[in-house]
C-alpha cells in the first residue's frame, strides 16, 4: 500500500488534505481514485490508514480510518555519521538505504580524505522523504548540514554508544567485531556510527575518536565500500534492536 506525507496542519476532524508534490504524485503519477485506501504519515510518528474521498484539480481529501503511533519504528535513536563521498550517487544511495533501515539521524561529515564537499541538503531531504514513503516510515529522519570530523567528536558526547568502523591492522588501538558489541547495544537508548570516505579514516582520526570514547569496530574480512559498510553496520544494529524488542513483547505476553 502506497504511503504519502501529509502536513499535520492539514489533518482536521478526521479528514486529511494532500497538497503540492504529494498530491501530484497521488493523482497524476499513481492515478489514484476515489475509494482507494492509502497510508498517510505526518513525519512526527503518526501513521494513518485512510480512504480517498475527493480528488480535485488542486488537492485530494481523505477520510482517516485509524491511527497508529511510531508504527514499525525502533525506540533507540540510531545516528549515522557518514563521510561525504566523491561519488555523489553512492552517498545518496547510502542516505536512501539508511532511511529505509530505520535510522533517525544522518550526519554528513568532512574528514581528511574528503575533497571540496558541497552541501545538497534540499536534494538529500527529498531523497529521504521518498525513501520514507517507499518503506512506510512513521518519522522523517533528520539530516544535518555537513560538519567537520572534530565537530562530530564534540557532539558525540550526547550518545551512549559510539562506534567507528575501521579496517586498519594498527596495534595502536584494539579493534573488535560488530557481533561482539551487540550485547552492549542491547539496552542502549542512543547509538552513533561513524563511517569514513573512500580510503577510510586516517590513523590520526581514529586515535582522536578513541580518545572521545569511540570503539573501533570491524565488519569482517571483506574490504567494503563506504556506503556498504554504512548500510550493513546500521542494518545489523537496527535489526538486532528490533528483534530484541519483539522478543521482550512476546515474553511479556506469556507472563
Amino acid at each position: 500500500m502506497e504511503s504519502f506525507f501529509v502536513d499535520p496542519k492539514n489533518i482536521r476532524n478526521g479528514l486529511a488534505k494532500i497538497e503540492g508534490e504529494e498530491y501530484h504524485h497521488l493523482a497524476h503519477s499513481l492515478r489514484k481514485r476515489v475509494g482507494e485506501r492509502i497510508l498517510l504519515f505526518d513525519g512526527s510518528g503518526k501513521v494513518y490508514m485512510a480512504t480517498i474521498t475527493k480528488i480535485t484539480k488542486e488537492y485530494a481529501e481523505c477520510e482517516i480510518i485509524n491511527e497508529n503511533f511510531m508504527l514499525g519504528e525502533i525506540e533507540a535513536e540510531i545516528a549515522v555519521a557518514q563521510a561525504i563521498l566523491k561519488n555523489t550517487d553512492r552517498f545518496e544511495f547510502a542516505i536512501e538505504k539508511l532511511t529505509e533501515i530505520g535510522i533517525k539521524r544522518i550526519i554528513p561529515i568532512i574528514t581528511s580524505r574528503v575533497i571540496s564537499p558541497k552541501s545538497k541538503i534540499d536534494r538529500w531531504q527529498k531523497i529521504i522523504l521518498s525513501a520514507c514513503k517507499q518503506s512506510n516510515r512513521a518519522i522523517i529522519p533528520e539530516i544535518d548540514e555537513p560538519i567537520k570530523f572534530d565537530e562530530l567528536l564534540e557532539i558525540s558526547s550526547k550518545f551512549e554508544i559510539k562506534i567507528i568502523f575501521h579496517e586498519s591492522e594498527s596495534t595502536e588501538f584494539k579493534r573488535g567485531f560488530l557481533f561482539d558489541h551487540l550485547k552492549k547495544i542491547k539496552n542502549a537508548n542512543s547509538i552513533i556510527l561513524a563511517v569514513g570516505p573512500e580510503g577510510g579514516f586516517t590513523e590520526d582520526e581514529i586515535s582522536k575518536a578513541v580518545r572521545f570514547g569511540f570503539e573501533v569496530v570491524s565488519l569482517g574480512q571483506r574490504r567494503l565500500r563506504s556506503e556498504t559498510a554504512s548500510i550493513v553496520g546500521a542494518g545489523v544494529i537496527a535489526q538486532f534492536i528490533f528483534a530484541n524488542l519483539k522478543r521482550k513483547e512476546i515474553e511479556d505476553c506469556r507472563r
